[in-house]
């Protein structure tokens, strides 16, 4: 498989140059549009000029300081006035009283502007006539005053605006673009999350995320390689076990059949005791050897065909075996049906020797006289089957490791006969099917419980 190479692409401190590069364009357009605006607002007059107020009060300073009296009239547009005797005393005017004496203080002070206003002075024959009027562009329409901002504001506002916008979309723009950078990057991550090996990496331009993605691939092809070894040493050892096996099987036929026609000669009590003893361990051999071959064929995941069962036959066979497991200890068995689907689509032979497996471990572990339950339970998107025993319960640590291969427990919970197997193999069959298996102890019953569920796919009602 072919690995990325370095390339000579593009620094990622350049890819961002590049995003200012562009901020700083736009901002550029951005306030040529805003003079553009704000010279066609001033030549249409739409916008009146700063001085405006200052140009017309200029105009006007003659006529209001010959007149008779001074009337509104007279006031240029975006100018108040007040008018006071040589006295001081407020005369006239549209600016308030408090406002008026701030203007007169303002010309005692000989100032021609205070914190914010500017202020011109006529005199006129037994009166002064202030006027304030303010340095700023104003709009000539009144209700655009009244409304709107004034234009110096208003250019802020939409500069600001129109900064974050600028900013907002090329951040976008440059965020996708990135993103596709690193979309290989981030598809070879999750692909080695979900176990998947067989890809490669393409050149994304960018330089250091190519040199990420070349530490990838070599992580990559690192780990494929020693999975590999690890899968053949594994397959090498299920090999070996299912070869030793099935090359046990014939010698312990040999011993079993001899044994068993020692049994019909003329044997005293010590040596029938010694041929029982070698019958009942070769039996065990044998059980131990076959759950070693029945591991070995569904460790090789063997696609097997499912088919439709009816539930209620199948049930039949498990409860019959299920009462047969029990005769030795005298146990009660108790079976729990409850709305059950006509049909389960499973590899009946399979499924049935998961549930028997649980069942015996549950007899296994269940005391003489006791009780074995097997509660199952069709739901909407699953069926359940549920064994509790009335034993001793599982330990923390058999909660956590025994559905493990060869976990045979603690002393409290081992009888000593079994091969730490039967659950191992149970679990397998039932995840084949996409189910779960739990194990848990049973409040109320004080023993183990063990639950199978598979989804409603394998459930045909």
């Amino acid at each position: 498989m072919e690995t990325i190479r370095p390339t000579k692409g593009t620094r990622l401190h350049t890819f961002f140059l590049r995003y200012l590069l562009f901020l700083s364009l736009g901002v550029i357009l951005l306030v040529v549009l805003l003079l553009c605006l704000t010279m066609f607002a001033l030549s249409t007059n739409i916008v009146l000029p700063a001085n405006y107020a200052e140009t017309q009060i200029s105009i006007s300073r003659d006529r209001i300081a010959t007149s008779s009296s001074v009337t509104a009239d007279m006031i240029p547009d975006l100018v108040d006035y007040a008018v006071f005797s040589k006295e001081g005393k407020f005369l006239a005017g549209n600016l308030s009283e408090k406002e008026a004496f701030k203007a007169w203080d303002v010309m005692k002070k000989d100032q021609a502007q205070g914190i914010t206003q500017f202020y011109s002075f006529i005199e006129r024959e037994n009166e002064i006539c202030i006027l304030r009027y303010y340095l700023v562009p104003q709009y000539r329409s009144a209700i655009m005053r009244k409304y709107l901002p004034n234009p110096q504001l208003l250019d802020i506002l939409l500069f600001i605006i129109g900064v974050i916008t600028i900013a907002t979309v090329l951040a976008i723009h440059f965020g996708r673009k990135l993103k596709k950078k690193m979309f290989g990057l981030q598809e070879a991550i999750e692909k080695i999350q979900n176990q998947n090996l067989d890809f490669t990496i393409n050149p994304s331009g960018i330089r250091e995320i190519d040199e990420i993605s070349i530490s990838l691939e070599q992580m990559r092809e690192a780990l494929n390689n020693s999975l590999k070894q690890q899968w053949e040493s594994e397959q090498t050892r299920r090999e070996q076990i299912s070869a030793l096996a099935h090359d046990l099987k014939t010698p312990l036929t040999i011993i079993r059949g001899n044994a068993e026609l020692l049994q019909d000669t003329d044997q005293d009590d010590i040596q029938r005791e010694y041929n029982n003893y070698i019958l009942k361990n070769t039996m065990e051999i044998e059980k131990f050897t076959k759950e070693l071959i029945d591991l070995s064929k569904m460790e090789k995941n063997i696609v097997r065909e499912k088919t439709s069962v009816k539930t209620d036959a199948f049930m039949t066979e498990v409860e019959d075996q299920m009462r047969a497991l029990s005769l030795e200890k005298k146990l009660q068995v108790d079976v729990q049906k409850e709305t059950l689907p006509t049909l389960i689509l499973i590899d009946e032979e399979r499924f049935y020797r998961a549930i028997i497996n649980v069942i015996a471990n549950a007899v296994e572990h269940a005391p003489e006289n006791g009780k074995v339950t097997l509660a199952v339970e069709g739901a909407a998107d699953t069926i359940q089957f549920t064994v509790v025993d009335s034993g001793c319960g599982f330990s923390p640590r058999d909660l956590n490791e025994a559905a493990k291969q060869f976990y045979r427990g603690d002393s409290s919970r081992n009888a000593g006969n079994h091969h730490g197997m039967g659950l191992y193999i149970a679990q397998s069959i039932v995840q084949s099917h996409d189910g779960t298996l739990l194990i848990a102890n049973d409040l109320s019953a004080g023993g183990g419980k063990v639950t199978i569920t598979i989804p409603t796919d394998f459930a045909l009602a």
